[in-house]
Parts: C-alpha cells; structure tokens; sequence
C-alpha cells in the first residue's frame, strides 16, 4: 500500500513537531547536566571523607561517569540538531551550485588558442 505525500498542512506540522521536540530535547539536556554539574561539584566534596574510606576507584568511577555521559548526550542533542535544521545548511548546496555556474561561464569567455 502506498502512503499518499504529505500535504503542505501535514509537513508544516511535522517539521514545527521535530523542532519542538529538539527544543525540549535541549531543555532536558542543560537541566540535567545543570544538576549534574552541582552535585559533581558541590555534594561530592561533602562527601569525600567517606570515599577517602571507600577508595579513590569510587571517586574516579564518579569523575568519569560524570564527563562521559554528558559527552555521549552532547553527540547525540548535535546529531538530532543535525537532522532537525538539515533544511538550515542548504547554503552550503546554493554556494556550491553558484561557484560551478561562476566557473562555468568563465571557462566560456575564454578563448583557446
């Protein structure tokens, strides 16, 4: 069975639908690293006497779990970015396209020999 193409109405509502859903992608992503980022910098110092008892392991295994996992988030907020705002970087195509046609018409006023 084959999908009719989306009206205009349909894709308006589908891009304005993925935009919202990035924007609150982003929300999340500054809220929960915000908090994040004040236990990693606020709690845990509080807390160190009793992981100096438990071993420095505990204190590294936090530190990278802490600076990972907000990376691996970051690469993924980029490539959801990407995909959203595709539509965006069409100027890089139209430069493109322009250049070609720039050169093509110079190739033409010259004249070999």
């Amino acid at each position: 069975m084959k999908k009719e193409p989306l009206g205009k109405l349909e894709r308006a509502e589908k891009k304005v639908k993925e935009i919202m859903d990035f924007y609150n992608h982003l929300a999340w992503f500054l809220v929960v690293n915000s908090i994040v980022l004040i236990v990693r910098f606020k709690m845990i110092d509080s807390f160190s006497v009793e992981f100096d008892v438990v071993g420095k392991n505990v204190t590294n295994w936090i530190d990278v779990n802490m600076t990972i996992l907000p990376l691996l988030w970051l690469f993924g907020l980029t490539c959801h970015g990407l995909y959203v705002f595709k539509d965006k970087f069409r100027f890089y195509k139209n430069w493109e396209q322009r250049q070609i046609e720039k050169y093509m018409e110079e190739d033409n006023d010259t004249k070999y020999m």
